[in-house]
């Protein structure tokens, strides 16, 4: 039997990219394209993969992966990017997804009772098609008689939920905006709430915001990825000792780094051997603080679970949970119409109806995949 070498099975992580779709969601004004810049820049990018060459050459010899301006509706940034994750040396495939920003009222702590599910449901309703659109992909994909063995995951596997920590203090809590929009997409994704501009924060406030956006969640019982314990994991304690721990620290504080004039990012330090360097953080009178400094802020703990310690986790919770959640209530809403139906119906549709005779057996196991979805614990 052939051996396989150090250098062999690095060669083979290089050439099996693992994908990953991330959603940037959450509160105007937050800092959400920023925060791209500043992830971006945090990676060891590898390449970028732009739909068509004909759209990487136009972009010139420095193509740019990101949008100009604001975006309207859930728009997947142009290229996907490929890295090399720093603790496993894996090649991670990663699309991101930028979206509007959620509009929250001026001084809504003073009018806490008054109706927003206007403007709740409208905004989160251009989220969920986005996301109902990439199972519906995935869907046609599994109903096709011949499939592609390299059809791209098209299943959003993560959305970082952003939230103003100067409206959670006012609010002493989460806004009945947000109530019902985490709500509401929690049935379709994994949320992760992070505080934005954690740098203005002090370690008390950052303690106190923590707890009244956690509490407002277990009160609300909107379901959030808190870093469920695998029956796998029970006999090894790091792995329950690390999820107790990052449970601990929902919602992540996040700072994101100044953009330079000349659009470089970061701040210029000089390194012990006099060269300057650029450091991703932002600079005060005082002082600076950085990104990538644990002792900051959570921005390279996030990096971790997205990429490296929970990957595997949200993938499988998308695939097994959400997805067949969805897939399932689309299931018993054709199951009694579609064989009446005309060629003229959708092709997920037609998928759907051609799935509804699905055994019993596995209608019992996506059931069981509902009942095991993560919650937060009192």
């Amino acid at each position: 039997m052939p051996r396989t070498t150090n250098s062999s099975r690095q060669s083979a992580r290089r050439r099996n990219h693992n994908p990953f779709n991330l959603l940037i969601a959450g509160h105007a004004s937050s800092g959400k394209s920023q925060f791209l810049r500043t992830l971006y820049e945090s990676l060891d990018v590898k390449k970028l993969h732009f739909a068509t060459e004909v759209e990487q050459s136009a972009k010139g010899a420095h193509p740019s992966p990101f949008i100009d301006g604001d975006v309207l509706t859930p728009t997947p940034l142009p290229a996907r990017i490929e890295f090399e994750e720093e603790l496993s040396g894996i090649r991670i495939l990663l699309r991101l997804v930028d979206s509007p920003g959620l509009p929250i009222p001026v001084n809504i702590h003073k009018s806490p009772d008054r109706d927003y599910s206007a403007l709740s449901n409208a905004w989160s309703s251009e989220i969920i098609k986005y996301l109902e659109l990439q199972f519906e992909a995935t869907l046609l994909e599994e109903s096709k008689v011949k499939r592609n063995p390299k059809s791209p995951d098209y299943q959003t596997h993560a959305m970082l939920y952003f939230i103003d920590p100067n409206v959670a203090i006012a609010n002493k809590g989460l806004t009945p905006i947000d109530r019902t929009v985490m709500e509401r997409l929690s049935a379709r994704v994994n949320i992760i709430p992070v505080l934005a501009k954690g740098d203005l924060l002090s370690v008390r406030q950052l303690k106190t915001c923590r707890k009244y956006v956690m509490d407002d969640i277990k009160e609300s019982g909107i379901q959030v990825f808190n870093f469920p314990d695998d029956k796998e994991e029970e006999n090894d304690p790091e792995s329950l000792e690390l999820n107790e721990e990052l449970r601990g620290l929902l919602p992540f504080s996040i700072i994101n780094s100044e953009i330079q004039d000349d659009g470089s990012i970061g701040i210029p330090v000089k390194a012990d051997d006099g060269e300057s360097e650029l450091v991703l953080g932002r600079e005060y009178p005082w002082g600076l603080v950085e990104s990538e400094n644990p002792l900051h802020c959570d921005f390279i703990r996030l990096k971790q679970i997205l990429f490296a310690t929970h990957t595997d986790d949200l993938k499988v919770l998308t695939r097994e949970v959400l997805y067949e959640q969805w897939r399932t209530e689309k299931l018993l809403e054709v199951r009694g119409s579609v064989l009446g139906r005309s060629s003229s119906s959708s092709p997920v549709e037609n998928s759907l109806g051609r799935a509804s005779l699905v055994s019993q057996d596995q209608v019992k196991k996506r059931s069981n995949y509902e009942r095991n979805a993560p919650t937060i614990e009192e």
